[in-house]
């Protein structure tokens, strides 16, 4: 999946959205320094196969990082412009709307994790998983945090080398999976007995 920047600028301002990438004050937890962000923005683009600059094209507008690779999955996943799903994110609707306008149900967002561990933020969202028959999971209602959680988790895991339940852990310890991830690639995690 390949976008080009001019383009994106383009669409960004057709569909009112301001220049110079002004965001919005940092939620709990994501107040990182510039290297975590950009070290972050790295293993989105190499997971992505999109240009560092790319990635941080999308960072730039109003949406917290963590949303970033969000958006670039709904995008591989859609075949659609990344440009067009920031569009609709801005207009205020939730993640889950904009995945099913473009096809994609809450299947797409799914990722196996061990039963009988402690997930957390996500334990609603896997309590309905593993109480309905795959076959109408598309009828589950996730919000934003678990879509931006389950996204991230699969990124991260798959980018770092390193279990989803570690990347959950360090999301949980540090309030952001910016965040996480520097902790994720400084190693500072103990090991995970699940998963060493």
């Amino acid at each position: 999946m390949k976008f080009s920047p001019v383009l994106g600028i383009g669409l960004l301002l057709s569909f009112g959205l301001p220049m110079g990438g002004m965001v919005p004050s940092p939620a709990l937890g994501q107040e990182v320094g510039p290297g975590v962000r950009e070290a972050y923005f790295r293993a989105v683009a190499e997971y992505f196969e999109v240009p560092i600059g790319e990635v941080a094209i999308v960072g730039d507008w109003e949406l917290e990082p963590d949303e970033v690779p969000v958006v670039l999955f709904l995008s591989s996943r859609a075949g659609v412009s990344p440009d067009a799903l920031i569009g609709l994110r801005q207009s205020g609707r939730p993640w889950r709307e904009v995945a099913s306008r473009f096809g994609l149900g809450v299947r797409t967002f799914h990722l196996p994790l061990p039963e009988n561990t402690p997930l957390g933020p996500l334990g609603r969202a896997y309590g309905e998983f593993r109480g309905r028959p795959s076959h109408e999971w598309n009828q589950i209602e996730l919000d934003d945090r678990e879509i931006i959680s389950l996204v991230n988790l699969r990124v991260l895991s798959e980018e770092v080398g390193v279990s989803p339940l570690r990347v959950l852990r360090s999301w949980e310890d540090a309030g952001s999976f910016v965040a996480g991830f520097g902790s994720l690639r400084g190693r500072t995690l103990p090991p995970c007995p699940e998963h060493p």
